[in-house]
Formats: C-alpha cells, structure tokens, sequence
C-alpha cells in the first residue's frame, strides 16, 4: 500500500534584530492578541507549516528572548546587525540552516512585524513554494509584491555573497525572470509596522 508522500520541507527566517528607530521603542514586542507582535509572527508562520522558524535577533536580545518564550522558534543572535541592515540577518538565518544540515528544500524570509498577515495568505505561500521549489516565489496583491518571499535554497550561497551595499531586491532583480509569482486576496503582505501610526491602523482592537 503507497503511502502519501510528506510535503517538502520549508523554513522560515524572521529578521528582527532592527533597532525599530521609526516607531521609537521596539515593534516587536508591542502587544499584539495577547502576545507580542514577534511572537505573532512566529506562530503563524509556524501554524501555516514553515518548519523550522528561525528568529534572527540583535538589539535588546534579552528581551526579544523573553517575548519568544513558549513560541515555537529557534532563536539565532545576529552579531552585526548594527552594520548590517536586515539583509545580514537573512544572511545570519540562512548559515545556521546550512549548518544544522536539515533536509530544507528553502526558506520564507520574513519580517518581524508583519503579525497581521492571515495564517491562509501564508499556507497559500508555502503551497506554492512545494509546487515550484527551485523558484523565487513572491506574493502579490494586485499588481504590488510583498512578503514573505520563498528563497530556494539553491540560491542561498548569492544570498550569502551579497555585499553590505546590496538588498534582498539586488538578487529579486538578478532573478527576475525566473519568479513565481502567488496571488493573494490580502494586501497584508504589502503592510509592515514601522511607526505609531502604522501600528495603530494595523493593530486588532482588542489587544
């Protein structure tokens, strides 16, 4: 009797290492449902089936640590993040992967303070990426894209080589040709919490 296959293997990386200089204290742990926003955006990621969802942390670690306690994340502290903008701590995400040596067909590399997006815009995500594995897979709302975007892994050693001078957008650029892009019927993925104003028109009003 065949047995169904399990579904490929895909991680999440959550840059939330940022000092959050916008909003004035740090976005990730503002409340969020009875958590915080970054423990928000660990579980959902985690609930949509990313596995296993790495949380690259820097300014205020020991408090970025508490917030986490109970989620389901492995933390990992990103040393050069003052430096080294939010790539670095993609960059960060992606060699603890490489050196646990898991079987990871890829990564969603996603933000900190995106607890707003529905789990299904996620799942949505996630599908695609195990349909196309060896693609860039990007959302998009409209004609608009967003995040999180799925990074094959074949792909991580450019991510890797990247300069402090570059962006996440530099290789989206170099590999434009071959993007699957994933309609989404939500334009969470176009919306981040970087001011006060951004988080109270995002917030749900029941904090």
């Amino acid at each position: 009797m065949s047995q169904t296959p399990s579904p490929l293997s895909i991680a999440a990386i959550v840059a939330a290492a940022g000092r959050s200089t916008r909003m004035g204290t740090p976005k990730q742990l503002l409340p969020w449902q009875g958590t915080t926003v970054l423990a928000a955006v660990v579980r959902h990621l985690d609930t949509a089936g990313a596995q296993p969802v790495v949380c690259v942390v820097g300014h205020r670690r020991a408090e970025m640590v508490d917030a986490l306690a109970g989620a389901p994340a492995l933390i990992v502290d990103n040393p050069g993040y003052l430096q080294g903008e939010m790539l670095s701590s993609y960059q960060t995400g992606v060699r603890h992967l490489q050196a646990a040596d898991a079987p990871t067909a890829g990564a969603l590399l996603a933000l900190g303070d995106q607890p707003h997006i529905p789990v299904t815009v996620l799942e949505t995500i996630l599908c695609q990426a195990r349909q196309t594995p060896d693609y860039l897979v990007i959302p998009r709302y409209g004609e608009r894209r967003g995040h999180p975007i799925y990074l094959p892994a074949a792909l991580w050693p450019e991510l890797l080589a990247l300069g402090r001078d570059e962006t996440l957008r530099t290789l989206v650029v170099r590999h434009a040709k071959t993007i699957v892009y994933v309609a989404v019927e939500s334009d969470a993925i176009l919306r981040d919490i970087d001011t006060p104003s951004d988080y109270q028109a995002l917030a749900p009003s029941t904090l």
